[in-house]
């Protein structure tokens, strides 16, 4: 879970800092800054599993563009931190299990960009890296996530840090070892025009808490669900985890009955996901998983309240969205952290408070003995229909505000995010202010 995040120089964002709960809705008009809250997250999430240009070729705009810009200047520089909740215990892809010392974990990057003298791009590195433990004394107050259960180490050391030498050959990323196993040095890492981050290095719970650290923001969600895509039969060989797309519904469908049924149960969770939707579209009385082995393909089809079947090919996208979307909640192996752009689309308006209350109740840590699972669920929207279902802690308001500059008469603007309830004009905000930021009249567009 991210419990903070703190952006500068990246799109619209400057010295931004945002605390999240485990269940955030941004909203506001568009071109408020909403997309490019999920676009630094996303990018934090690539950096931690490729390297930099392929990260920046998966975002809207040219590399050079994703730079903070103004009427006067360009940013060289653009700098994020997330603070982390991880959970406790876990295993890599080796079989290797690790639990870890402290779940709270502050991660610093810092990313340049290098241009000649006619300012062409010639480069974008990773100029600092930085990640270290949250001591108890060092937490911000009490939070929304925090069950008393959190556990904090003693250590204050850095798990990665970039250290400075007298040449640019000598600026390395140190990465410390601090399993069960560790040994000798920190692994030292050349900086020099960096094209990675020390931290997508690491694979195995050699290092537990970076591994941890690292699967949690390589496995954020960005729910962009594609109806067409998801309507389809899909192979038995998909992957099981739904994509953001939702091209892989059938199978996940499959997978959550086979490896949830029991005697008594015969359709396994299945029956929870269909008694989600009918939640809301109450014509819905079952869901089928249709399992073709001479095709060797899963489908699906739902079951209405007068007895009459429709295949996935004929049901409408506004609930096919929903239904990817109560799959995931459903599914046991959901956890992280899932963002997902105007849930709003498709729903009926009536529809709207049931759907924001089932993924609030699904949002949250849940603890079974031996194991702590969280899941943040982060939404944005310029819908007033979604807003007035929210609760006021779960809204932050998103705007752009200028500021003009006295030296060089230029005007610069920045987005500015503010939740709660607050005499800080800058951070906080009472419920009639967001209705002014996101009125009656800002319905999505079509």
């Amino acid at each position: 879970m991210i419990t903070r995040i703190e952006i500068d120089g990246f799109k619209t964002f400057d010295n931004f800092e945002l605390d999240l709960r485990p269940f955030t809705a941004v909203v506001g008009p568009n071109a408020s800054g909403k997309s490019n809250l999920f676009d630094a997250i996303k990018f934090v999430s690539r950096l931690a599993q490729t390297d930099i240009r392929e990260a920046m070729q998966e975002l809207r705009g040219r590399p050079e563009e994703l730079f903070r810009r103004t009427a006067a200047t360009r940013s060289d520089r653009m700098a994020f931190a997330v603070e982390v909740l991880l959970e406790p215990r876990g295993m890599d892809p080796f079989g290797k299990s690790f639990e870890l010392r402290t779940q709270r974990i502050r991660y610093e990057l810092e990313i340049a960009i290098r241009t000649g003298p006619d300012r062409r791009l010639e480069g974008v590195y990773v100029h600092r890296e930085h990640c270290l433990p949250i001591r108890r004394k060092e937490e911000r107050g009490s939070t929304a996530w925090n069950s008393g259960t959190v556990r904090y180490g003693q250590q204050s050391k850095p798990f990665i840090a970039t250290r400075s030498g007298s040449s640019e050959e000598s600026h390395v990323i140190e990465i410390r070892q601090d399993g069960p196993g560790k040994r000798g040095r920190p692994l030292a890492l050349s900086a020099r025009e960096a094209s990675r981050t020390g931290l997508s290095t690491v694979t195995t719970a050699e290092f537990p808490h970076l591994y941890a650290l690292r699967t949690l923001l390589s496995s954020t969600q960005f729910l962009q669900i594609d109806p067409q895509a998801s309507r389809r039969a899909t192979d038995r060989l998909a992957p099981r985890r739904l994509l953001p797309d939702a091209s892989n519904l059938a199978t996940v469908l499959a997978r959550l009955t086979e490896e949830t049924r029991t005697e008594k149960r015969p359709d396994g969770l299945l029956s929870d996901v269909a008694a989600d939707l009918a939640s809301l579209i109450p014509s819905v009385a079952g869901l089928v998983v249709r399992d073709d082995p001479g095709d060797s393909e899963y489908s699906f089809a739902l079951r209405l309240a007068d007895s009459l079947s429709f295949s996935s090919r004929v049901i409408s996208d506004g609930t096919i969205r929903l239904l990817a979307l109560v799959t995931i909640l459903n599914d046991p192996q959901h956890g992280g952290v899932l963002c997902w752009e105007e849930p709003e689309n498709g729903v009926h308006e009536a529809r709207i408070p049931a759907l924001m209350e089932l993924i609030r109740s699904a949002a949250g840590c849940t603890e079974s003995p031996g194991a702590q699972t969280c899941f943040q669920i982060l939404v944005n929207t310029h819908s007033p229909a979604v807003m007035s279902a929210l609760r006021d802690c779960e809204v932050v308001a998103s705007d752009i505000v200028s500021t003009l500059t006295p030296e060089t008469q230029s005007r610069t603007s920045r987005t500015r995010m503010r939740s709660g309830v607050s005499s800080d004009s800058e951070s906080g905000l009472a419920r009639s202010v967001v209705e002014e930021i996101c009125p009656e009249g800002d319905h999505p567009s079509a």
